[in-house]
């Protein structure tokens, strides 16, 4: 296991090219309650075989590649997350999947709050950032329990190609700041 935070409750760790980890994600990327905010109402539509290579295709940096989130305790597979590298200007995007039987657990608060400390301890970034759909009250309120500041709302618009099986995602960007 390739561990990256520890939290009181929870490990995360760098997904690897396993059965455990692929059907994982298969699951949690192809759910429609997990990805409807995201602009995948019907679930991702993706394979294992894909995900497969998108696993083992990835960098051995922590940062901008897959990660997943399991309990401590007992290794139970919960959602995945998202370590962004700082951008030109130092602005680091961070994101959180769960699966909905994990909900409400505060397990999102507790990511949340082990990715802005591990961007700010091992990176220069300026500030963390997160972009919830206007829709998911819960997101927004997990952003706004770690001390994100709104920036600003926007709306991101998937291409034409894929207009039958996505929606418009209208989001809120909000920003937790170094200082």
């Amino acid at each position: 296991m390739k561990k990256i935070i520890e939290t009181k409750r929870l490990i995360i760790r760098k997904a690897e090219n396993t059965e455990k980890d692929v059907e994982f994600y298969h699951r949690l990327w192809n759910h429609p309650k997990v990805m409807k905010f995201v602009g995948f109402p019907k679930g991702l539509r993706i394979s294992k075989e894909r995900i497969s290579k998108q696993i083992s295709e990835q960098s051995n940096s922590e940062f901008d590649r897959l990660l997943l989130v399991e309990i401590k305790e007992n290794g139970t597979l919960i959602g995945e997350t998202k370590l962004g590298f700082p951008d030109e200007e130092g602005i680091s995007k961070t994101d959180i999947k769960l699966l909905p039987e994990f909900w409400g657990n505060g397990f999102g608060k507790e990511i949340k709050k082990a990715l802005i400390n591990y961007i700010f301890e091992h990176t220069d970034a300026k500030a963390v950032e997160g972009s919830p759909n206007k829709k998911n009250t819960a997101s927004i309120k997990m952003q706004e329990s770690v001390g994100a500041k709104k920036i600003k709302e926007g709306v991101y618009h998937f291409p034409e190609s894929m207009k039958d099986f996505t929606e418009d995602v209208h989001c809120i960007i909000y920003r937790v700041f170094r200082e």
